[in-house]
């Protein structure tokens, strides 16, 4: 029989290797098909943006089939949240603020913002929109395809929008007048999704 401290040594190395395979087996290896930390917070967000079509509920165009899909909808509710957020939007943009961004964009959407607010950092460029004015917010289009919701807004506003270079000198826009922009934003929701927010999906802009 074994005994002393040879025994002792062996008890240790087995709890040891037992120890091991439990964390590998709880934590998971280090290996080729480990999907990086940003790919996965990226795929969370999409996976948000973009959930699995409910074909239960009903389809159609119309705000009233957005109302039978989902009988908490709101029509005023949801074009007084449309006004607040088009001014936040256009200022967190302006501001290059993604933190305050990605929460009110889709997938898609959130990706092009990120990027050309990335461009106009790397070029030293400083974007500001002022809202002077949001002359009206209508309901432009809703419709409702396999359990997603989509309705876009056409807002007519004045903006003063100046952008300057790394030097501060001015290369586009004029700090003394105010454009007049008519703006088609669309937001998109799973209706069946406990997560009420609206996501901006699209935008379309034609100076007027």
């Amino acid at each position: 029989m074994f005994n002393g401290p040879f025994v002792d040594i062996l008890i240790f190395a087995v709890l040891a290797i037992f120890l091991v395979f439990r964390l590998r087996s709880i934590l998971g290896r280090r290996d080729g098909f480990e999907e990086d930390p940003n790919t996965k917070a990226a795929n969370a967000f999409k996976t948000q943006s973009k959930p699995v079509l409910d074909t239960s509920l009903p389809s159609g165009e119309g705000i009233d089939v957005v109302v039978a899909a989902d009988p908490s909808f709101s029509q005023q509710a949801f074009m007084d949240g449309a006004e607040q957020v088009y001014a936040m939007i256009l200022t967190a943009f302006a501001r290059g603020d993604m933190d305050e961004l990605r929460p009110l964009l889709g997938y898609d959407m959130a990706s092009s913002f990120s990027d050309v607010i990335n461009e106009r950092r790397k070029a030293g460029e400083e974007l500001s929109i002022t809202l002077t004015d949001l002359s009206r917010a209508d309901l432009f289009k809703a419709m409702v395809v396999e359990g997603i919701a989509t309705i876009t807004v056409e807002y007519q506003s004045t903006q003063i929008r100046v952008l300057k270079d790394e030097n501060g000198t001015i290369i586009d826009g004029d700090p003394d007048e105010a454009e007049t922009f008519i703006d088609q934003w669309t937001f998109e929701r799973d209706v069946g999704s406990e997560n009420p927010n609206w996501l901006l999906v699209e935008t379309q802009t034609a100076e007027s």
